[in-house]
């Protein structure tokens, strides 16, 4: 018997640590490659892109979904691994997306009184919902399945990351395609989808990441 536990153990070495940050970072650029070949093939880029990214409004949109994703990013990272807590990301993205509800309601204020509905709705309010979520579901896919490599315990708030991750990247790659650029449409509607994104991932988190 001492014989066969020795061959078992002869030439054993540790496994390698998984490395979150690695792990993730690839699932998430898989990912991220086919949701911007989605929205290039299916919805298109916006006809005027090249003056758009001229504006400061086209690069505002861009750079808030793409920091709201920022700043899920360590919490994601933290909660891969066992017994972690998110730490202070969750509560910079809370601050980042109320300073653009603040610029959205400002922006609305100021507008003309016969202008606001236009401001505030757009042309596209309910077709930026279903959009920025369809651009995101690769991004979730791919962050979850990373996840699923890892370690989470707090598989509800794991998952609500992962989903404020996934939307933020994908509004920020739909915004290519989105020709809206009032301040307070970004703040409502593009806020809102992150946010069903989020709770989508929450809601979904429990189910998708268990052991």
């Amino acid at each position: 018997m001492n014989d066969i536990i020795d061959d078992l153990v002869t030439d054993l070495t540790p496994a390698e640590p998984a490395r979150p940050n690695a792990t993730m970072i690839a699932g998430l650029g898989v990912a991220a490659l086919i949701s911007i070949l989605g929205v290039v093939m299916v919805l298109g880029p916006r006809p005027d892109l090249m003056l758009a990214i001229q504006t400061a409004n086209f690069w505002i949109k861009f750079m808030v979904m793409a920091l709201l994703a920022a700043c899920a990013w360590p919490v994601l990272l933290r909660l891969a691994r066992p017994g972690s807590s998110p730490g202070l990301g969750l509560a910079i993205a809370a601050f980042v997306a109320g300073g653009l509800i603040v610029a959205g309601g400002v922006n609305l204020l100021l507008a003309p009184a016969s202008e606001r509905m236009y401001v505030l709705l757009g042309h596209s309010w309910s077709a930026c919902l279903w959009k920025v979520a369809l651009t995101s579901i690769p991004l979730f896919a791919g962050t979850i399945i990373a996840l699923r490599r890892m370690a989470p315990t707090r598989l509800r708030q794991a998952g609500f990351a992962a989903g404020l991750v996934a939307g933020g990247v994908g509004a920020a790659i739909y915004s290519i395609s989105c020709t809206e650029q009032s301040l307070t449409f970004i703040a409502s509607w593009y806020l809102l989808a992150v946010a069903l994104v989020a709770a989508a991932g929450a809601l979904l988190g429990p189910r998708l990441l268990r052991w």
